[in-house]
């Protein structure tokens, strides 16, 4: 068997995205059940936990997915109490999408369940390892997401 030089190392390393995000939609989507909340909803009330309320470009923009599947899903999550609306001063067709005093705490549970899985899952690296970790995947992404 010969060894795997760095490049190659990082094509295979690149290969596993694909699955790695399956499995981890599934493992999200499977931690999800019994709160009424889709991995979609979920990734909605993310950002709005983290800035506080903004508009549906702002949402898509975050989350680098289609505008239409944010208008759906706010428009459902409104529906549901989820999330609460308001005016945009600056644009009268656009609104301002907030977290609800019933979603906080939903998502605040959600997080903490993650973020204790992570912190478990850390203590297998090192820091610099992490930081590696997260450089190379920042690179990536914008190598990726400007073509």
């Amino acid at each position: 068997m010969t060894k795997q030089t760095s490049q190659e190392k990082l094509y295979a390393g690149i290969q596993m995205t694909r699955p790695l995000l399956r499995y981890i939609t599934a493992r999200v989507e499977a931690d999800l059940k019994g709160t009424g909340i889709s991995v979609g909803q979920r990734a909605i009330l993310e950002v709005l936990f983290g800035v506080g309320k903004a508009t549906a470009p702002e949402i898509t923009r975050y989350l680098d997915v289609k505008r239409q599947f944010v208008g759906r899903e706010l428009k459902e999550m409104e529906n549901l109490g989820l999330v609460d609306s308001e005016p945009n001063p600056s644009h009268k067709s656009s609104k301002y999408y907030k977290l609800t005093q019933r979603s906080r705490p939903i998502i605040e549970s959600i997080r903490a369940r993650e973020v204790a899985q992570i912190c478990a899952f850390a203590e297998r690296f090192t820091n610099a390892e992490i930081a590696a970790f997260h450089k190379v995947q920042s690179a990536l992404l914008a190598e990726f997401s400007s073509h």
